[in-house]
């Protein structure tokens, strides 16, 4: 069974200063440890940081997977995905009103997750932070930076 890793954030670059040598043998020991599966959120500079690291390791170990998960559905349309990612997956969030997407795609990466790896200086009420705090309501496993 494949263990899965999500990632919840900062958005900006400033705020991931320093991050990605603390990520990096962070992701390593972990899929030492059997996580196999991670998933991409695509929102902000963390998970650009942890999906990089990612896509380094996939070097090292070629058994590994990263998904991008989508916020929109993309049908119809010139939507590519870098080759990079080993594919993607949209839940189901068509009748999700638009303000609430990106906290309700959130919540569904944290429900489909085993671990969560997250990167919050300060305490407000940023999509990361709600996220982290989904997370702890669920009991699962949480990895602070």
């Amino acid at each position: 069974m494949n263990k899965i890793v999500s990632f919840s954030g900062h958005r900006y670059e400033w705020e991931n200063i320093g991050v990605e040598e603390k990520v990096k043998p962070i992701i390593e020991r972990l899929i030492l440890d059997g996580y196999t599966t991670f998933y991409d959120g695509d929102i902000g500079a963390f998970d650009k940081i942890c999906s990089k690291i990612i896509f380094e390791m996939k070097k090292k170990y070629e058994y590994i997977k990263i998904f991008k998960i989508l916020t929109y559905y993309h049908e119809n349309k010139n939507f590519e995905i870098s080759s990079r990612y080993d594919g993607s997956i949209y839940p189901e969030l068509e009748n999700v009103y638009y303000k609430k997407i990106i906290l309700e795609k959130n919540k569904w990466i944290i429900d489909n997750s085993d671990i969560l790896i997250c990167h919050i200086n300060y305490k407000y009420k940023s999509g990361a932070y709600q996220t982290v705090k989904y997370a702890e309501k669920q009991n699962k496993k949480i990895i602070y930076i």
